[in-house]
């Protein structure tokens, strides 16, 4: 399905879900409906960008995967997800990095941006993005790493580690 046969079938489904008379009585109703349908524009423009910035490989992954993968000097090869927070994955430490533009932007333009950041400035990069650690249980092949992120993330199994499970030590010597 191309890009702007998917914002139509978007667009019908918000129009169908939101009754006209309802929507032409309320004047919010009016502007939520006009914001939704602007940000489905927008996602579908930033979607076109993004695939036209893409290298063939990384068009393909994208295509196969919902993420691509970036080669930065010195640092490895990074994949950007298709996340608004800690979307940028170490392929060799399971560092998770997170670092975006101001405000609310398509999720495509946060990856487009990213890109281009690591493969054209990744000291500037790396000197704002905050970084955590993936915790995922057992051993994991790396090509299959990103997905097992995403869906550690999406699920609400007990796989995800939780603040009530996690050991603190004590702080000073209260140690017997």
């Amino acid at each position: 399905m191309d890009l702007g046969r998917l914002g139509r079938v978007i667009g019908g489904r918000l129009r169908r879900a939101w009754p006209r008379r309802e929507a032409a009585a309320d004047p919010v109703d009016r502007l939520v409906l006009a914001q939704l349908s602007a940000r489905t524009a927008a996602e579908v423009r930033a979607r076109k960008l993004l695939l036209r910035t893409l290298t063939p490989v990384q068009r393909e992954e994208f295509e196969l995967r919902g993420y691509f993968s970036v080669q930065v000097a010195k640092r490895g090869r990074f994949w950007i997800l298709p996340s608004t927070v800690f979307n940028v994955l170490h392929a060799e430490t399971g560092t998770s990095y997170c670092a975006g533009p101001r405000g609310e932007v398509p999720l495509s333009d946060l990856m487009l941006a990213q890109k281009l950041m690591l493969e054209n400035d990744p000291e500037a990069f790396f000197s704002v993005a905050n970084c955590r650690a993936e915790l995922l249980p057992g051993p994991i092949r790396e090509p299959l790493y990103p997905r097992r992120v995403l869906q550690a993330r999406w699920s609400s199994s007990a796989s995800r580690a939780r603040w009530s499970g996690v050991l603190i030590p004590p702080r000073g010597n209260h140690l017997p």
